[in-house]
């Protein structure tokens, strides 16, 4: 890059960060922007905790506590409650520590302990306030206890109950009936107990499970003595018992799936706005025109109107974690809702959020540009609130575990990936997913807002429509525009991810599987970007770089391709730890069997022929081609490289992050040989050498072996391989660097293509 090219590229950046800065501070002098940033966090997150606190009562699972207030007449019937509740604890305790023994007893064993009218109604029996929950995981329940005081108030059980002042009333009365039992057994008041619950309480509900669970505890030791002093056995025809088992995700709130819905709605409310406000606004008000008419292009423009929206749904999502923490804290959830909270999760939830916030705002933007009016650009929006809401309510369902699929689904994944977030419960493949994705979507919605906002229609207010962003080019083009570029990138990424696992499911054999996958790959790599390149009319010779190169060239490939992979392969030895190893290992060993069952030839299409000629056609030929036209070589070379090696990160099974410095660094190489060359065929042959060359060595794996190199074993190479191998890949950079390209396509002609189209645009007034 020369000097000349980076200064008014440099000014471009600094021309569109003023432009961001000056849209930012008119947006945050809008009381209503102010509003959903700052108040609208403050006000509902506290109300929803109010609300989440008083909810959690109604699933009293979620709390380590309950607390229920019982009314009784008097002291004395008090005192019997809580000594009759004490010795229902006692015998509980007795129950899950020695399971009573059905055996004849000799002699008449001494009766429970019952509540007589001795009992000091001053002091009741220690041990009420907090009894033990009848089962494992439910809270501790609190019992709150006190007499009716009919001296300055008179007043009833039920009315207590209708007030509201107690959960539970329970009135002590002697039993209708008393029966005749053995001499020596307890022959005091036997008691029939009334509870008062109120109506749709489940702390009502609750406290009457207690009691009745305690009182059952002590009516059942009872009739157990009964039983074994008259000789007969207490052993019942069915015995009952229970086992609690851990589910997936245990100890966490179902409350958690709620948040991440909460904190995106949140996040799209706060990006609104300013979206409408800097795109239809500005046309309703006339003031696009005058903007328009400054120098500076429209893509300058437009970026600096994105980077205002996205710095306003940052700031919303940032101010809802925020008060939703700090709520959270406050009430003292944070433990039931979010479980175990860390500071991986904050950050890990952090970043999802950015992602989400960069790819809605460029949705917005796409949407917004094309009404005429603020009124026109929210009667857009409200059906896209709407769809965008109906799929996070679908995530919420408890059972719905994200897949390859709902990773890819906009909106979707960043609900359920929230979710499990939260939960403490991520799978990094799946995250590394969702954020590439989100991404691309991204992207590819803001080259659409791209494509419309440089139309006449948004310049001169003669009104935009959706045709505007399908419109087919009238004129042919050399290379496929960076908006479509992008949009079939997203797509491709998609299908990627969603496809992987389809040979795998076919039924066919091990042979079939290979070939299918090889398919796949044209199906991928080939056949998508050539509809996409039919539909924009782009000239396939010069849109995938088809163009014959120098003889030269071809050798220099040939050089590279046999000669590079010992590098690549000790760079991604050097990134594995022992740990790491163990895991590939263990996820090489599934695989291991099919790839020994498969012929050679197989093995040789799928993984060396197919992605060699079919990555090539898509990200050299294709991609790299359009981002060339937009920008420089090396951002050309270093974007499609990255890009290149996170395809070979993301696989089905396991997320090979290891694999991302080699295969990037394979990518920028590719993408040298094409920058240099002018075609995508050098390209392709230095890929298939490459490739094939290690699939043959993992095929004759043993005679490697034998030869002291343990490719399996990921032993490093010794330094006579590397050493012999240095001297083609530098007589390879010698070639490169003295052969100019054949044709001056793709890269003079789209120089002189990119200034025509800056010059036009900075020039429209």
């Amino acid at each position: 890059m020369t000097e000349g090219s980076a200064s008014p590229r440099r000014e471009s950046t600094g021309r569109t960060l003023r432009l961001a800065r000056k849209e930012l501070r008119e947006i945050l002098r809008d009381r209503r922007t102010v509003i959903t940033l700052v108040l609208m966090p403050l006000l509902v997150y506290p109300l929803l905790g109010i609300i989440m606190r008083n909810g959690v009562l109604s699933n009293l699972s979620l709390l380590s506590s309950v607390k229920v207030v019982v009314c009784l007449e008097d002291e004395q019937q008090l005192a019997r409650f809580s000594a009759a509740m004490v010795e229902g604890e006692r015998l509980l305790a007795e129950q899950s520590e020695t399971p009573p023994v059905d055996t004849e007893l000799p002699g008449a064993p001494s009766p429970p302990a019952a509540p007589s009218d001795s009992t000091d109604p001053s002091e009741p029996p220690e041990g009420i306030e907090s009894l033990a929950p009848l089962q494992p995981g439910e809270p501790r329940v609190q019992f709150e206890l006190y007499a009716l005081d009919q001296q300055d108030e008179p007043s009833t059980l039920r009315a207590e109950i209708e007030r509201g002042d107690a959960d539970l009333a329970v009135l002590v009365r002697p039993a209708a009936e008393v029966p005749q039992v053995p001499d020596g057994m307890f022959a005091g008041n036997f008691m029939e107990w009334v509870v008062l619950q109120r109506d749709s309480s489940s702390v009502s509900a609750r406290g009457l499970k207690e009691i009745n669970g305690r009182l059952r505890a002590f009516n059942d030791e009872y009739q157990a003595l009964l039983l074994r002093a008259a000789g007969l056995s207490s052993q019942r025809p069915v015995e009952i018992s229970s086992q609690i088992i851990s589910a997936d995700g245990d100890g966490v709130s179902p409350l958690v799936t709620f948040i991440p819905l909460v904190l995106v709605l949140m996040t799209m409310t706060g990006a609104v706005y300013p979206a409408i406000d800097l795109t239809a606004g500005e046309r309703e008000r006339g003031t696009m025109e005058i903007l328009v008419s400054a120098p500076v292009s429209r893509m300058t423009l437009l970026a600096g109107k994105f980077v205002a929206v996205l710095t306003v749904a940052i700031l919303t999502a940032s101010m809802n974690l925020l008060s939703m923490f700090a709520t959270l804290f406050a009430l003292g959830l944070e433990g039931t809702v979010l479980g175990n909270l860390s500071l991986t999760m904050v950050v890990q939830v952090i970043v999802l959020m950015v992602v989400f916030a960069a790819f809605f705002s460029a949705v917005l933007l796409s949407i917004t540009s094309i009404a005429r009016s603020f009124k026109e650009a929210q009667a857009y929006l409200i059906p896209l609130m709407l769809i965008s809401l109906t799929p996070g309510v679908f995530s919420l369902m408890p059972n719905l575990k994200i897949n390859s699929l709902l990773a890819v689904t906009p909106l979707v994944n960043t609900v359920l990936m929230g979710r499990d977030l939260l939960q403490g419960n991520v799978n990094l493949l799946m995250f590394a997913v969702v954020l590439v994705s989100t991404v691309l979507y991204g992207v590819m919605a803001l080259s659409l807002a791209a494509r419309i906002f440089g139309s006449d229609a948004v310049l001169y207010s003669s009104g935009g429509s959706w045709n505007d962003l399908l419109r087919r080019p009238q004129e042919t083009s050399a290379v496929t525009p960076l908006p479509v570029a992008l949009f079939t990138l997203a797509v491709v990424f998609s299908l990627f991810i969603v496809a992987q696992g389809i040979p795998s499911r076919l039924n066919f054999n091990t042979t079939g599987q290979f070939v299918a996958s090889g398919c796949l790959s044209i199906l991928l790599f080939v056949l998508t970007p050539l509809l996409a390149a039919r539909i924009s009319r782009v000239r396939l010779p010069t849109g995938f770089a088809l163009q014959r190169p120098r003889p030269t060239m071809w050798l220099a490939a040939c050089l590279l391709g046999f000669s590079l992979w010992p590098f690549v392969y000790e760079l991604e030895t050097g990134l594995i730890s022992e740990s790491r190893l163990a895991e590939l290992k263990a996820l090489y060993d599934r695989i291991a069997v099919k790839l020994d069952e498969a012929p050679f030839w197989s093995k040789l299409f799928a993984l060396a022929i197919a992605p060699a000629i079919c990555e090539e056609f898509f990200f050299r030929g294709f991609l790299q081609n359009a981002v060339r036209r937009r920008t420089t070589a090396v951002v050309a070379v270093l974007s499609t490289g990255v890009l290149f090696g996170l395809f070979h990160v993301i696989l089905r099974d396991a997320l090979m992050y290891e694999r991302l410095l080699p295969s990037a660094l394979m990518g920028i190489v590719l993408g040298i040989v094409l920058e240099r060359s002018g075609s995508v065929l050098p390209g392709m042959l230095l890929h298939l050498c490459h490739n094939g060359l290690l699939v043959t060595v993992a095929h004759f794996e043993d005679t490697f072996a034998a030869w002291g190199i343990g490719i399996s074993e990921n032993q490093h190479l010794p330094f006579s391989v590397l050493a012999v191998a240095l001297l083609p890949v530098s007589v390879a950079a010698v070639l490169l660097r003295r052969t100019a390209p054949l044709a001056a396509e793709p890269t003079a002609i789209l120089d002189v293509e990119s200034a025509a189209e800056r010059a036009s645009s900075e020039t429209v007034s």
